[in-house]
């Protein structure tokens, strides 16, 4: 091998390939929900605690009626203009080719 097959070797080696690219953009993406989720939850659980009300019993039922909710838009699909192939709508990237996927519903920003 030459000094000149060495060096381009050696840079492709170093070089991010467009999938790290997107899958560091997605984690940052992930990483900056959880953080604003986080914020929320706390917010809204001081907000309860300040109001005394029945936390427990609330707080299950309304949590089973989330899930319901969630089961719901997790149903709903869109097909990657790219691939062809079905994604939940919830998310914005492809899961097979990693393109940006166009969906024009109403996404809840509580979907990952």
């Amino acid at each position: 091998m030459t000094d000149k097959e060495a060096t381009v070797e050696k840079t492709l080696e170093s070089s991010p390939t467009l999938e790290s690219e997107i899958n560091s953009a997605r984690i940052n993406a992930l990483e900056l929900k959880l953080e604003t989720l986080s914020l929320i939850t706390e917010s809204l659980w001081n907000i309860i605690q300040e109001s005394d009300l029945e936390c427990s019993t609330d707080l299950k039922e309304n949590m089973a009626d989330i899930i319901d909710q969630r089961a719901k838009r997790d149903s709903i699909k869109v097909t990657c203009q790219t691939c062809g192939s079905d994604q939940k709508a919830s998310t914005s990237y492809c899961n097979h080719c990693g393109n940006k996927l166009d969906y024009s519903g109403e996404i809840s920003p509580f979907d990952y």
